[in-house]
């Protein structure tokens, strides 16, 4: 397994060739385009009994700016529950998994009831976007109804632990509302889809939920729509919540509106629909019956061989792994010029080159397996071993030239495409036991879960580093070669490309396991 330049430079001349900026659909969400797709969704819902979202499926030519309210959920207690899993034993693991799988059906509950758009779920975090009623002098209906929704997730999140499990799944919710501009794109395909909305809304709600402190906290625009004065900056607006009579007065002031569809019971009937439905979800109530339900195996090397369309509960991997988060630092920014000059275009066909170049140097040149795209970010899984065993040493050296490979990859990214030179790429990495599996809704709307105490810390170390950086965690550098952990001077190494870490790891990469992990049971291998 190795980078080649050659081989790089030809995949992404290829993708360029096959999504040329000229050829990208820019539509705008409007009423035009929701007719459309409220057919698509009522047809589905005939067919299968399952609704749809909105906006999602945009085909890979395509991209749709919408005007729309962002809604971030944070479940607070998530890494409390991280902590406790103590020495990650697979029973810890499974109350996690039970805790993720909990919460994220209590979510997708509420979210189909205000025909919201279900984003995607990452650990502790939920990003769905509120694009209706359509249109800029609509805005306000919009905000109304997402505060109504964000009242709505709250209380049923925070009851659903009450109500379906024991005390160790109950979670207090954060909340993070911003609204305006961005643009929809979806680079997945099959069971694997990919949504993304680019733009500054979505990740100034994501900065509102960062917090220990339970409740709804609205971005100044927010404010702005509602005609409140601001409250001033970024960590001011952290720390003023909703207060709860001025969600009332916004869901009722909602429910008047003539696009409204709530009756005077609210907000009581949207919680106890969302229960009802999760009370019916038979495979829900078996996921929290019993922790049993988790059944785990080992997988065997390598990691891109994992199709998580054939994973569910009683199908789900735990092995010892390197979990590595590559993002693109600076790319908020370049998105919302983007939109301001009018090049949308050019920045769909440039970010599908990028993600697609990413994705194929972690499974095609180090044989990982991408678990998804948050945004602009990917996060992936390497591992080295057997069957039975995985061999840590080998892991880490293969993760540290996958991180070289994907900086030599993302340079040429900017060498070869227009207008990225200011962009830069953070990555983190670090080794632990991770159980792998799909969670929630079943089908296309399931989601990918790689969950464990090794994923939180390499994300960590991603979001501390600059665009030059590359952060490797604690238990991966105790694993590590002594050539390895000379490229980390104090945990973190600068312009770290393929050429210094294969100039300075030559064949070592090669040498006899030393450091070896085995999971606690031996099942069978997939």
């Amino acid at each position: 397994m190795t980078w080649s330049l050659e081989r790089s430079r030809d995949r992404i001349e290829k993708r360029k060739a096959r999504v040329p900026a000229t050829i990208i659909d820019v539509k705008s969400f409007n009423e035009e385009f929701l007719r459309g797709r409220r057919i698509v969704m009522a047809d589905r819902s005939l067919r299968s009994g399952v609704g749809g979202d909105p906006i999602f499926s945009v085909s890979p030519n395509e991209a749709v700016v919408t005007d729309a309210v962002h809604v971030y959920v944070q479940l607070i207690d998530y890494h409390d529950a991280i902590q406790g899993i103590d020495r990650e034993t697979e029973a810890g693991h499974r109350r996690l998994l039970q805790f993720m799988h909990l919460h994220y059906s209590a979510t997708d509950s509420v979210v189909e009831q205000f025909e919201a758009q279900r984003v995607d779920y990452h650990g502790p975090r939920l990003h769905s976007v509120v694009p209706t009623p359509t249109g800029s002098l609509m805005e306000r209906e919009r905000v109304e109804k997402a505060l109504a929704m964000a009242s709505t997730l709250k209380s049923v999140i925070e009851g659903a632990g009450a109500s379906f499990g024991q005390p160790g799944l109950r979670t207090r919710v954060r909340i993070g509302v911003d609204t305006g501009k961005a643009v929809a794109i979806n680079s997945g395909r099959g069971a694997e889809p990919e949504p993304l909305f680019l733009g500054n809304p979505a990740n100034y709600a994501a900065k509102l939920a960062e917090g220990d402190e339970p409740g709804i906290y609205v971005s100044d625009r927010v404010r702005a729509v509602l005609g409140q004065l601001p409250v001033g900056t970024l960590s001011m607006q952290r720390s003023v919540s909703v207060p709860t009579q001025q969600l009332s007065a916004h869901l009722y002031a909602h429910q008047k509106s003539p696009l409204g569809f709530f009756d005077a019971r609210l907000p009581d009937q949207m919680v106890q629909r969302a229960f009802t439905k999760m009370r019916a979800d038979e495979s829900l109530r078996a996921t929290l019956g019993s922790e049993a339900v988790f059944q785990f195996h080992q997988h065997t090397p390598p990691l891109r061989t994992i199709e998580f369309q054939s994973l569910m509960p009683s199908n789900s991997i735990r092995m010892p792994l390197v979990s590595i988060f590559a993002d693109i630092d600076g790319f908020t920014a370049f998105v919302d010029n983007a939109i301001r000059t009018n090049r949308v275009q050019q920045l769909v066909s440039n970010l599908r080159v990028i993600r697609g170049e990413l994705a194929d140097v972690l499974k095609l040149d180090f044989d990982g397996r991408k678990v998804r795209f948050i945004g602009d970010c990917v996060h992936g899984l390497i591992a080295e071993g057997t069957r039975y065993e995985t061999d840590d040493r080998k892991s880490v050296a293969t993760a540290v030239r996958c991180a070289g490979g994907l900086r030599s990859s993302f340079e040429l990214c900017q060498a070869l495409l227009p207008g990225i030179s200011e962009l830069g790429l953070a990555i983190g990495m670090e080794l632990g036991t991770t159980p792998v599996t799909r969670l929630g809704i079943r089908g296309e709307r399931s989601v990918r879960c790689a969950a464990s105490k090794a994923v939180s810390v390499s994300e960590g170390l991603q979001s501390e580093c600059d665009g030059k950086q590359t952060a490797i965690g604690d238990r991966a550098l105790a694993a590590a070669s002594a050539r390895v952990s000379q490229l980390f001077p104090g945990g973190v190494a600068d312009g770290l490309d393929y050429e210094v870490v294969d100039q300075a790891l030559g064949s070592g990469l090669t040498a006899p396991a030393v450091v070896v992990s085995q999971p606690e049971f031996r099942a069978h291998s997939r």
